[in-house]
């Protein structure tokens, strides 16, 4: 499933910011409804979010806001719900670890103990909330477990969107949710959002 958010006269460090924090928070709903920590938990791929960003530029840029904006308010995001009907669709939710980088910049080593943390399911101490990539990850990220990305602006071509958006979704039982983030105020970016129906259907 394909979603496109773009918010006019809102940066895209926001944009990342407020959608983080939904999916986050949402998905940490979702996860203790259906039993909390469980081996089979049916919630467990969209446990972890992975953001792709389009150059090491954007993903530096944004690091610092998942490491202390997103970490901060998410352990009072439960306040946000409607309260007539009541939602209750955000939780509280604790990120004790660094996000995770998969980037040409971390060593090859460092690259293969990443992969294995991600596969690894939530019940686990070595758990991933939070990943955040380069186009490295197009190719060669073979993680059945993944449910759920966060694309930061559209990619600059077709073929590496298809690429990096397959990395989730693998399970036939448990479909990808992935979220591109568009900046409005860009004309490309501008013409993904408004024909963004009639470019996933082509």
């Amino acid at each position: 499933l394909y979603l496109g958010i773009a918010a006019q006269g809102r940066s895209m460090k926001v944009l990342l910011l407020r959608t983080g924090l939904a999916l986050l928070s949402a998905s940490q709903t979702l996860y203790q409804r259906e039993g909390g920590k469980v081996a089979t938990n049916p919630a467990d791929p969209y446990m972890t979010l992975l953001s792709y960003f389009n150059s090491l530029r954007e993903l530096g840029g944004s690091r610092r806001i998942v490491e202390d904006e997103v970490k901060s308010r998410l352990e009072l995001y439960w306040k946000r719900r409607r309260l007539d009907p009541e939602d209750k669709l955000f939780s509280t939710r604790f990120i004790r670890h660094t996000p995770l980088e998969l980037t040409s910049r971390v060593e090859t080593d460092e690259v293969a103990a990443a992969k294995q943390k991600l596969a690894t399911d939530f019940t686990s101490e070595d758990r991933v909330d939070v990943a955040l990539a380069t186009n490295m990850i197009s190719v060669g990220l073979d993680i059945v477990r993944l449910g759920l990305m966060l694309v930061f602006g559209q990619p600059k071509t077709s073929s590496e969107y298809i690429q990096a958006t397959s990395r989730v979704g693998r399970q036939k039982d448990k479909p990808g949710l992935i979220v591109t983030l568009l900046n409005i105020h860009r004309p490309r970016d501008r013409s993904h959002y408004e024909r963004f129906n009639v470019y996933h259907r082509t």
